[in-house]
Order: structure tokens, then sequence, then C-alpha cells
């Protein structure tokens, strides 16, 4: 049944209401790119017409509305630069973010001086409305080329750069970033932490911005306004986040949580050899991935034989996700393939554990079809989905760097024989499914409902239209503060002179009484 927010739109495609839609995702990582597809893909069957810069595209020849601009080389620069250095962030958490940043900048270059890219730049087009990742900075020069309306859409949670863009309000302690993984009722030193992160990430995005200013007058023109100035018009915000699985947070209207499993697909049946392995499998499987990014045979190979040895002695059959065609020294109840159908692997009913890296898609498919976890966080947002997840009682977690056989296999022998963990998991499922509409169809009825008033200002928050000294209320104290000493000095001196007359009193003696 169509909700409320699906039957709005189909009424206004009837009325013949079709746009010019532009999608830029440059992150050429897919768990960045499968919670856009599903937008733009419904975008077009609605009658849109749609035109994605993406480093994955769909390539449906169904969708006839659909044209997509290919960026699937930037895929080699990024496995050298990023993902090669992935399993050396915990150790070398500054060395390795500035490595990242730089392969980030050089893709986007690369992207920009593409044929392709370039090809499309000089094209002459409209658009109605851009709907682009927010962490993709110099792409946002094509919403000044356009003059038109933006989204800012991200696979995740959004740090608190991108909220202050749009006027939400942000809390280093209440909120931190999600590279940690504390969540909760944090002590001073994580406090003084996060606060102290918020700052330095601030001054890094600040940086990041004068670079790829530089690259905006390369090859857009001089003639731009700067990125930052940009970015501040956005009309609204995507996040992929609930009020389940994250905290309960304070939005502004333009803030539109999409987080109900909206790259989750219907089931499809597993191929024939996995299902028959799966099926076999009496004392059920366990799943270990840890994504795309964090591929397991980059990772240490004293913590893989660990692993290793650990799977050995379990009763349980497991599945690993290797990208390798060998793996030294498998155990025989260990099946290892470089590329295998998740969500269909997660929906067997014969599956007793999810051991993951903690990335937010593979953290919803956890939820979704009810399965506790173990989590091995590596880098970037995988530290605060793994502690949301342990502190809503969906599992347990396990240092990477710090990995003991001992420890391991108690804590997945806990999750698997302790029925808490799996009921949890199903209980917080059904909070997450309870919803009025899903999150694709918000980004549906919400994206429409920007092209339809040519942007969304009448929502712009308040806090973009104070000074940061007014909304902290340093102006008030600070005169509160003039008030309070000026009736403090005055109190003195009142009480100071009261006193003096109180001593002089005493203390003066009559001279008639002194001749007596």
């Amino acid at each position: 049944m169509l909700t409320i927010y699906a039957l709005i739109g189909v009424v206004t495609i009837h009325l013949g209401s079709t746009a010019r839609i532009l999608g830029i995702v440059p992150t050429p990582s897919y768990s960045h790119q499968v919670v856009f597809q599903p937008l733009f893909r419904e975008l077009s069957l609605r009658g849109h017409n749609v035109t994605t810069i993406t480093t994955h595209p769909i390539k449906d020849p169904a969708l006839t509305n659909l044209t997509e601009i290919d960026l699937h080389f930037s895929y080699e620069t990024w496995q050298k630069g990023v993902v090669a250095n992935i399993f050396d962030y915990s150790t070398n958490p500054i060395g390795s973010t500035i490595k990242m940043m730089a392969s980030v900048l050089e893709i986007l270059e690369q992207q920009l001086s593409h044929q392709s890219v370039q090809e499309f730049l000089n094209s002459k087009q409209e658009f109605d409305l851009v709907i682009i990742e927010a962490s993709g900075c110099v792409m946002h020069a094509f919403i000044a080329k356009y003059k038109c309306p933006f989204i800012h859409m991200l696979s995740y949670d959004a740090p608190s750069v991108t909220y202050q863009e749009i006027g939400n309000p942000i809390h280093p302690v209440l909120y931190p970033h999600d590279f940690y993984s504390f969540y909760e009722h944090l002590p001073f030193l994580y406090r003084l932490t996060s606060v102290i992160t918020d700052y330095l990430f601030k001054i890094m995005v600040e940086y990041a911005y004068s670079y790829q200013d530089k690259l905006v007058s390369k090859y857009f023109g001089p003639n731009y306004p700067p990125l930052k100035e940009i970015m501040e018009n956005v009309s609204m915000l995507f996040v992929n986040t609930d009020p389940v699985f994250y905290k309960v947070r304070a939005h502004v209207p333009a803030v539109i949580q999409i987080g109900s499993g909206t790259h989750i697909k219907p089931p499809r049946p597993l191929p024939k050899d996995l299902q028959r392995e799966l099926d076999g499998a009496k004392n059920g499987f366990i799943y270990l991935s840890l994504g795309s990014n964090a591929q397991s045979m980059n990772m240490p190979i004293e913590t893989r034989n660990i692993i290793l040895e650990t799977f050995a002695e379990l009763p349980y059959k497991v599945l690993w996700k290797f990208e390798s065609e060998n793996l030294p020294n498998k155990p025989e109840n260990v099946l290892i393939s470089k590329w295998l159908p998740q969500q269909d692997i997660l929906r067997h009913p014969n599956i007793k554990l999810f051991i993951t890296q903690g990335g937010m898609q593979s953290s919803e498919e956890a939820l979704y079809n009810g399965v506790p976890i173990i989590g091995v966080p590596i880098f970037g947002d995988q530290f605060g989905n793994i502690g949301k997840m342990v502190h809503k009682g969906m599992g347990l977690s396990i240092d990477f760097d710090d990995l003991n056989k001992k420890e391991f296999q108690e804590k997945i022998l806990e999750v698997i024989q302790n029925p808490k963990y799996r009921n949890k998991v199903k209980e917080l499922a059904e909070l997450a499914k309870d919803q009025p509409s899903t999150g694709l169809e918000r980004a549906v009825w919400w994206s429409e409902y920007v092209i339809r008033h040519k942007g969304a200002k009448h929502l712009r928050s308040p806090l973009l239209d104070i000074p940061w000294y007014q909304y902290l209320l340093l102006d008030v104290l600070a005169v509160l503060l003039v008030i309070l000493a000026i009736f403090l000095f005055i109190l003195y001196k009142v009480v100071r002179y009261l006193f003096c007359l109180i001593r002089c009193r005493y203390v003066y003696v009559d001279p008639e009484k002194k001749r007596q």
C-alpha cells in the first residue's frame, strides 16, 4: 500500500512535474554508493530525468530516464591510497588520515580532469535540483554553475561541520564524532578528547576547502564563489540515521533521517553450492566480513592466524569474505569467497553470528535481519557504529590490534549461546521497521518538495543568521557579569561605609566626658 508520501509524489508526477536532477557521488567506495542508488533509481522511475556522476553506476538499461557518467576508474587510486592503509589506521591515525586525505584530493582532481566530466562540464545543460554527497566538496561547484537548489546526502551520520552548515545544533559531548567508540555518560577525559577533536576536525576541513577552491578555479573558472559559501546555501540534508540505532537528536526541519534500510533489497536465492553448504551446517554458521574497504587479505598475518586458530576449535561452519583465492592454514570448517551476497546470507535461518567491521550498511543489515554481532572496528565511523551496537545489546566487540585467541573464542561462544543478544536485535529490528514511511519514501518526497518550491528557504534555521557569540550567549553573559560586578562593587562600598559608621561610634569618645 502506498504511504501518504508516495501518494502525493504520484499525484505530483501525474500532473506533469518532471524535473531534471543531477546526482553527484564521487567517493569510490560501494558502501557510500549503495544508499544513493535506490533514490536515483526511484526518481528516474517516477519520470524525472536523472543524470549521475558516480563511481558505481547502476547500469540498468530499463532505467531510460537515467544517464550515468562512470568514474569507476577512481577505484585504482582509492585502493592504493585508502584501502592499502586502513589496517595502519589504529596504530598511526594521524599519518593514515593524512595519506587518505591526500588520496581523496588526488581522486577528485583525476575525476574533474577526466574526459567524460569535462565534456559534461562544457555541455549546455540545466538542472532543477542537485543531490550531492556532502563530503565531495569540490564537486559543489556544479551547484554554482547550474544555479539551482541542492540537497546534501550521506550514507552515514553527518559530522558536526555538516550539521552546522544547515544550522542544526551540535554538541561534542552529547554527540561525539563516530570515529570514537564511546557512546554516553562520558568521563571527563573522553569529554576533553571529544571537544579537542571536534575543533581539530574543523581546522582540517578548512584546509581542505582552501585546497579545493584552487581546483574549482582550475577546472570551472575564476568567477566561482568559495566552496564554503556554496555549501552554506544547502536546502536539505539527508542522513542515513534513525532514532532507534542512533541517539535521539533534535533536528531542524531541513534534516531528514532516511535510515530505515533504504539500501536493503528484496530476498534473492543464494547460489546453489553456497545454499547447499549453509543448509548443511547442522550446528549453524558464522559469517565474517570486514566490508569493501578493510579487506581481509590485507590484515597482518599474525592476526589472521589467531582468527584461523580460533575458528578451527569451534563447532560451527565459518563463511569468510576473503579477497584472495588462497588462505594458508585454512581449517576444514572455513569457507572463503572473494564476494558474497551478504544480505541474503544474513537472512539464512542457520546463521548464528555476524563478525563485522561495523560499516553503517552492514550494521543496518545485521539489525534488520535479527543477527547478533561481534564487532571488529578498523577505521572511521566503524568505532562509533560498533559502540552503539554494543551499548544497545546487539553483541560484543573485539580490539583488532590486541586480538587474542582466548578472548575471541569466549566472546563468540557468549554471543551465540546466550539468547539475550539475538532477542535484543530482534526487538530493535521491530522498533526500526515500525515507521509510517520508509527512508526511501521520505527521500523521494522531500526531493520533489525541494523541486516544487525551488529550494527550502522557509525551512532555514535561524541559527544560521546570528553570530556565534550570540548563539553562545556570550554578549548576554558579559552584560550580566558587568551588572553583577557593579552590584558587588556597590554592595562592597555600602557595607564598608556602614562598617566604618559602626566602628566610629564605638571608638569615638565625648570630649566632655573625657575632661571629667
